[in-house]
């Protein structure tokens, strides 16, 4: 009995043991898969002020869905100063609050415009992105995200979607007349913006 008894003991030890092991793994392995999972969605972690809102700078942030709440954009009698994100978005210069990192308190105002989101270059210094994450026009990238006609994903030069630009109001008669009804095509680049890879058809 007393053999059988201190084999159970060391069995049960060494499940216990395989048990405590297997769950450590199993939980790293879930902390692991939940951080990846929150850096594919949002690279930066900022912190949050009294009122749940997220504060921090904006000048590391490629893409408007990862800008905090608040925004910093410098400091008044040494507090830090900071602007709602829909007004550091804004398409308009003008005057807007500057607020105290609870997003509540207004220290002074800011003068702002709007902003160009720091896209990505490419190994020839051209910047490419989506046109949706541009506040205008011409703060669009120099190669824009685009579906080729055969499905093909890609990208375009702004200048070729823009066409050549008419300097009086002759020039853009005649250039609207020159062009096809069915439209016309330009190339679809790959994102180091000299390789085609296929064709896009604006119509």
């Amino acid at each position: 009995m007393r053999i059988n008894s201190k084999g159970i003991r060391i069995l049960l030890g060494m499940f216990f043991f395989v048990c405590l092991v297997a769950g450590a793994v199993a939980s790293q392995n879930t902390f692991t898969q939940s951080a990846n999972n929150q850096n594919s969605t949002n690279p930066h972690y900022y912190p949050k002020n009294i009122n749940g809102q997220t504060y921090g700078s904006g000048e590391n942030a490629n893409h408007v869905d990862v800008l905090p709440d608040l925004i910093h954009v410098g400091s008044v009698n040494g507090i830090a100063g900071y602007v709602m994100n829909k007004d550091y978005l804004s398409e308009f210069s003008r005057e807007v609050p500057l607020y105290d990192v609870d997003g509540k308190t207004i220290i002074g105002s800011y003068p702002i415009g709007a902003k160009k989101m720091k896209y990505p270059q490419n190994k020839n210094g051209q910047t490419y992105g989506s046109s949706a994450d541009a506040s205008s026009p011409e703060m669009e990238p120099e190669l824009i995200n685009a579906i080729g006609v055969d499905g093909t994903q890609g990208y375009v030069l702004k200048k070729d979607i823009d066409g050549v630009q008419p300097k009086s109001p002759e020039e853009a008669i005649a250039i609207q007349n020159s062009r096809s009804p069915g439209g016309r095509d330009i190339p679809l680049y790959d994102v180091d913006g000299e390789t085609v890879i296929g064709v896009f058809h604006i119509g």
